[in-house]
């Protein structure tokens, strides 16, 4: 599986800066987030995005190997920093993404419209969702996925319960979940005391961590898989959003490539 999350444990702190950079919406197009997440045994047919542009782009991590190098990411905040000469960075001040990890409380709030699958899975209201939404016709049976996720929320607010709600559904059936449970994956299932053996924190006691990135903790890769007709178009709904309130970051990382289809269970 390739490892999404090593763009954050591979880095050194020195690198902090060049390690990770971004392309937001405001200068690619969700075309071109689909064509970086499609693999093998499928092709795109249609890509569409529902948020504010800084939400979604796509993530490259130089020094690493080309295979874990570069990716999609959807987030609750931003993933780039505001420009302060810019009135359209207003609603955030740094990026979720992007370290090093200066905050514990990185947070941009836009007044975004929540998802309804989302606010049905988390069971309380969702707001600024970012949403991609593909259509992909597989060749094979099986659909694969890699993903990850990492959230300002992993420095005590979880047992607090502030839990954003991420999730990937393909055709209405989610398949996000904990691995080897039907859970949905999120940070009030993986973090230090639920699933432990899949987080990597980034913050200690109250003090932010030295790993090249803003969030506080993120996962270790995990695998979304689903059982698809070949030749028949599938819908791949990959969301994100905050609930209860507008705080706290959480970013969802898509390994580039990732996205095929195969004919056996890998």
């Amino acid at each position: 599986m390739a490892a999404v999350a090593a763009i954050l444990l591979t880095a050194s702190p020195a690198l902090a800066a060049p390690s990770v950079s971004v392309s937001t919406l405001r200068e690619v197009s969700a075309a071109q987030l689909a064509d970086s997440l499609a693999g093998r045994g499928l092709r795109v047919q249609d890509a569409t995005f529902s948020g504010v542009d800084v939400q979604a782009g796509l993530y490259t991590a130089p020094m690493l190997e080309k295979r874990n190098s570069s990716g999609v990411a959807l987030s609750t905040g931003s993933l780039i920093n505001a420009d302060p000469q810019s009135d359209a960075d207003v609603d955030f001040t740094r990026s979720s993404l992007i370290g090093p990890n200066t905050s514990l409380t990185t947070t941009g709030d836009f007044g975004g419209a929540g998802d309804a699958d989302l606010t049905a899975q988390a069971g309380v209201s969702s707001y600024d969702a970012a949403v991609l939404t593909l259509t992909v016709k597989p060749k094979h049976k099986h659909l694969y996925l890699e993903y990850g996720f990492g959230s300002e929320e992993y420095a005590n607010w979880t047992a607090q319960g502030y839990n954003d709600a991420l999730g990937i559904w393909v055709n209405g059936q989610l398949c996000s979940t904990v691995p080897r449970t039907s859970e949905p994956a999120g940070v009030s299932t993986i973090n230090p005391t639920a699933n432990p053996e899949h987080y990597v924190p980034n913050f200690t006691d109250r003090t932010p961590g030295t790993l090249p990135t803003e969030m506080n903790g993120f996962t270790k890769p995990l695998q979304c898989h689903a059982r698809v007709t070949p030749g028949t178009p599938v819908t791949v709904k990959i969301a994100v959003a905050d609930t209860l309130d507008g705080q706290l970051d959480t970013t969802l990382l898509l390994a580039a490539k990732s996205l095929y289809s195969s004919p056996s269970r890998r």
